[in-house]
C-alpha cells in the first residue's frame, strides 16, 4: 500500500497552477529553440551528411540535458539555500534538487512549503534548465559540422551539461549568485549560455581545423529559412520564462530587478525589428540574403542581457548593432582561419556587447537578494547594476570557459580523437555510420545521370 502523505494545499492553489503553466509554456519554447538549431545546422551540411548531423546533434543535446539533471539543478539552486542561510547549504541543495532528491521525488502537494514553496514551479523550472543545457550542447556541436567525431561531441556535451552550465549559471544567473550581488546583470543567459557557447565554439573549431570543402552559402536555404523562423517563434516563448512571475505583486527579472512582462515581450520584438533592418542593409550590401534571416537573431542576442531593464525604443536602438557585430565576428574568424562562421560570431560578440550595454544603460538599477529578506548580504534589491561587475563577469566566463574547453578538447583530441578521417568527410558521414540512407546528394545524382 502507498504511504498516506500530508497534503499542503498552499502548493496547489489556482495561482500556483497558473504560474506553473506559464513556465511550462516557456520551457516548450526552449525545446523549440533546440529543434530550430537542428534545422539550421542541417541546412549547412551536404545532403550525404545530413542524417549524421541531425542524429549527433539531437543525442548531444539529450546527453547534456541528462548530465545537468544529475546535480546541475542543485548547484544552481545552491545560491538560494545560501541566501536563506540553510545549514549545510550544498548538501541540502543536492538532497532536495538532485535527480534523486526529495523535491524531485515527491508530488508538489506533499512537499512542505516551509522547505520548498511553489513546488510545481520549481520542478518545472528544472526542465527549463534541462532544455537550456541541451540547447547549449546543440549550439556547440554546430562548431564542428561535418568533421566532429560523434564520441567527441557526446563527451563534450556530457561535460558541458554536468559542469559548465551549472557552474556558469550559479555564478552569473539568479538573484542570489555571487556576481549578481556585486551588481552583475543578465536576463536570458548572455553569460551562461551565449558567451559560453561562443568561447567553446572558437576553441573547438580551432582544434578541429577547417572543413576540407567550406561552403560559400547554405546547402539548403529552405531548411535554413524554416529553422530561423521557428527560432523567432521560440525566442519570445522562453524569454518571458526567464523572470519571476509573482501574482498580485509583479514581474521581476532573474536578478530580482523590477520589470514588466509586457515590456519584456515588447522588447524582444523590438530587438527582432532592429536586427532585421540592420541585417537587411548587410544583405543588400554583401549580396548574402542569409543576413536578413540571421539579423533578427543577432539583434536579439545583442539585447539578451537587458530585456528587463530597458524600454522598447532602447532595445530597438541597441539591436541595430547586433548584425554588424555578427559581421565583424565573421571577419575575425576568417582572419584567424577558424572555420566557425556562424555560432561564435552570432553568440560571442553580441553577448559581450549586451552585457556591457546592460552595465551602462542599466547603471543604478536595484537588484539582487531574494523576496522577504530585509537585511544582510542577500537583502531584497540591495545591489545596483554597474559596468564593473559586467566586465568582471566577462573575464570570469571567457577565461573559465576557454580554459575548460581547451583542457577537455585537448584530452579528447589526444585520446579518442576529435575529427573524422578525411576520406569519410569527403565521402559524407551518413553511409559510413548508418549504411545506405536513401538520401543522395543532388549534385552527385546529376553527375551520375550525366554519365
Amino acid at each position: 500500500m502507498h504511504e498516506t502523505m500530508k497534503v499542503f494545499t498552499e502548493q496547489v492553489t489556482t495561482n500556483q497552477f497558473l504560474v506553473a503553466f506559464f513556465y511550462i509554456f516557456a520551457t516548450i519554447g526552449v525545446l523549440l529553440g533546440t529543434i530550430s538549431i537542428v534545422l539550421i545546422d542541417g541546412s549547412m551540411v551536404k545532403a550525404k551528411s545530413l542524417i549524421t548531423t541531425v542524429t549527433q546533434k539531437v543525442l548531444s543535446a539529450f546527453i547534456s540535458s541528462m548530465a545537468f539533471m544529475v546535480v546541475g539543478y542543485a548547484i544552481w539552486n545552491l545560491q538560494y539555500y545560501q541566501a536563506l542561510s540553510v545549514p549545510d547549504a550544498l548538501k541540502a541543495a543536492i538532497g532536495d534538487w538532485s535527480l534523486w532528491g526529495m523535491a524531485l521525488t515527491h508530488y508538489s502537494q506533499n512537499i512542505d512549503t516551509a522547505v520548498v514553496a511553489e513546488g510545481d514551479t520549481f520542478q518545472i523550472f528544472s526542465i527549463f534548465f534541462f532544455c537550456f543545457a541541451g540547447l547549449t550542447a546543440a549550439l556547440i556541436h554546430g562548431a564542428g559540422l561535418e568533421r566532429l567525431k560523434a564520441s567527441a561531441s557526446y563527451l563534450t556535451s556530457a561535460f558541458v551539461g554536468a559542469f559548465v552550465v551549472p557552474v556558469a549559471a550559479y555564478l552569473t544567473y539568479g538573484s542570489a549568485s555571487f556576481l549578481t550581488n556585486m551588481g552583475l546583470h543578465d536576463f536570458v543567459g548572455a553569460y551562461c549560455l551565449y558567451m559560453v557557447v561562443g568561447v567553446w565554439s572558437v576553441v573547438l573549431a580551432w582544434r578541429l581545423g577547417p572543413r576540407l570543402t567550406i561552403p560559400t552559402k547554405p546547402e539548403n536555404f529552405s531548411m535554413l529559412t524554416f529553422g530561423i523562423l521557428l527560432l523567432l517563434v521560440a525566442i519570445p516563448m522562453f524569454v518571458v520564462g526567464c523572470g519571476f512571475l509573482v501574482p498580485g505583486v509583479g514581474y521581476f527579472g532573474p536578478t530580482m530587478a523590477t520589470s514588466g512582462l509586457g515590456i519584456v515581450f515588447t522588447n524582444v520584438f523590438m530587438s527582432f525589428g532592429g536586427g532585421a533592418l540592420a541585417g537587411g542593409i548587410l544583405a543588400y550590401r554583401t549580396g548574402k540574403p542569409s543576413y536578413i534571416l540571421f539579423g533578427p537573431i543577432a539583434g536579439y542576442v545583442a539585447c539578451s542581457a537587458l530585456f528587463d531593464i530597458v524600454m522598447p525604443w532602447q532595445a530597438f536602438l541597441l539591436s541595430l548593432f547586433g548584425p554588424f557585430i555578427l559581421k565583424g565576428g565573421e571577419m575575425v574568424m576568417a582572419v584567424l582561419k577558424i572555420d566557425e562562421p556562424k555560432v561564435a560570431p552570432l553568440a560571442l560578440g553580441p553577448s559581450i556587447f549586451s552585457v556591457l550595454a546592460a552595465g551602462i544603460v542599466g547603471s543604478g538599477v536595484q537588484q539582487g537578494g531574494f523576496f522577504g529578506i530585509k537585511e544582510g548580504a542577500y537583502a531584497f534589491q540591495h545591489a545596483t547594476v554597474s559596468l564593473g561587475p559586467q566586465i568582471l563577469g566577462i573575464v570570469v566566463i571567457v577565461v573559465g570557459t576557454g580554459v575548460s574547453a581547451l583542457i577537455v578538447t585537448l584530452l579528447i583530441e589526444r585520446t579518442l580523437g576529435l575529427r573524422v578521417p578525411a576520406a569519410l568527410e569527403m565521402a559524407g558521414l551518413d553511409t559510413a555510420v548508418f549504411g545506405q540512407t536513401g538520401i543522395a546528394d543532388p549534385v552527385d545524382t546529376v553527375r551520375n545521370l550525366a554519365g
